[in-house]
């Protein structure tokens, strides 16, 4: 007779043994599946939100007298930001309009001149006629002793004095008529004097600086009373027209990827909440791994820099992917803020492509800064 406690004890370890079993296929499909899921869709927790930044700077140099904008404010296209001390740039205006004016009244004179100038050399020509034609008839007479020797020669003379007055009025007219400073139709004293104007009034305008796209004020440092030099960034603008990912990617990742791949965006600040996201382009150039300092030489120019997170063993290099969110701005929209993502390389290319040429499409129109107002003399142009 058998023992029913040994059939169990059987039954027990064959089913224990079916359930290992089936645990380690389980585990093995899964890791399989896991790992086609990755290598078909790369993925990288090494990445960061980036936005366009305009350094907000002077094209001239002066005192800060008024800042009209705070530090994170958000500002539009055109906003006044900040002020300089205008009062020179000012007066070097008016003098420039001053010296317009002083130019069209030389001009004037000029013209006056040559005026003049032509009216001597129609003189001098026809008093040099006579004198030519009078030196022949005298001396015609010399022969039939008509005439004196001493009157021939008088006459001679004058004839060669009136035809070297020509020749002096003419070269007076020609100097006359470079000093006014015609070349074809245009004046080119006018133009000079408009042109220093000109100058002059866009600097002025300089001392006005507007925001030149809509976005937030960042690292706002500075109080009226500071000094702005030429070229000095003051502070910067984070443009919020179009937000981006910068993923570090392996180089063994790039083969499979393409622009117009969808992308799966997660931040860091909201890690529940899923972004789309379209592979804007692949990187062709980073700074090498082995390069032996910051600043060595070999043309690296501005190239990326991706550090190795390790460095006693051979890393693959990682290539910054930009990739572009197709979202509205939201709150969590930071600049350097960490992010996940996950390329899909199954998606449409050509509908991913539409949408980055879509987002990038810039519609704004071109901005130029109001100009100064010093006044203008109305030039003839």
């Amino acid at each position: 007779m058998s023992d029913p406690l040994s059939g169990d004890k059987l039954l027990r370890r064959t089913l224990g043994i079916l359930i290992s079993v089936a645990s380690f296929v389980s585990v093995a499909v899964l890791a399989w599946l896991v790992d086609q899921n990755i290598a078909k869709n790369p993925r990288t927790e090494d990445a960061q939100v980036r936005a366009n930044v305009i350094g907000v700077a002077t094209q001239v140099g002066g005192t800060i007298t008024g800042i009209h904008v705070k530090d994170n404010q958000l500002v539009h296209k055109g906003d006044l930001l900040f002020e300089i001390d205008s009062r020179p740039y000012a007066a070097e205006a008016e003098k420039a309009k001053a010296q317009l004016a002083l130019t069209e009244l030389e001009i004037q004179a000029y013209q006056d001149q040559i005026a003049a100038s032509e009216a001597q050399l129609k003189q001098s020509e026809a008093k040099a006629a006579y004198a030519v034609d009078y030196a022949k008839r005298v001396q015609a007479l010399v022969g039939n002793l008509y005439v004196t020797v001493d009157k021939n020669q008088l006459a001679q003379t004058e004839a060669l004095t009136a035809t070297d007055k020509v020749s002096q009025d003419k070269a007076a007219l020609e100097r006359a008529r470079n000093l006014l400073g015609n070349q074809g139709d245009v004046n080119v004293r006018r133009v000079a004097a408009q042109a220093a104007l000109r100058d002059s009034e866009l600097k002025l305008s300089y001392c006005k600086v507007y925001a030149t796209c809509d976005g937030y004020v960042t690292n706002l440092q500075i109080t009226p009373g500071a000094y702005a030099a030429v070229g000095e960034q003051i502070f910067s603008l984070v443009d919020k027209k179009i937000w981006y990912v910068l993923a570090n990617f392996r180089e063994t990742d790039l083969k499979r990827m393409r622009p117009g791949m969808s992308v799966d965006v997660y931040l860091m600040a909201e890690s529940g909440n899923k972004l789309r996201g379209i592979v804007q382009g692949l990187p062709k150039a980073v700074v090498a791994l082995n390069t032996p300092s910051n600043n060595a030489p070999g043309g690296e120019g501005i190239l990326s820099r991706v550090s190795p997170t390790i460095d006693f063993i051979l890393l693959a290099q990682r290539y910054p992917v930009r990739i572009v969110l197709d979202e509205p701005e939201g709150h969590s929209f930071r600049m350097g803020g960490t992010a996940s993502v996950i390329v899909h390389t199954d998606s449409d290319i050509e509908e991913g492509v539409k949408v980055i040429t879509r987002l990038q499409q810039v519609q704004d129109t071109e901005f130029v800064s109001p100009m100064g107002s010093a006044g203008r003399i109305p030039l003839n142009e």
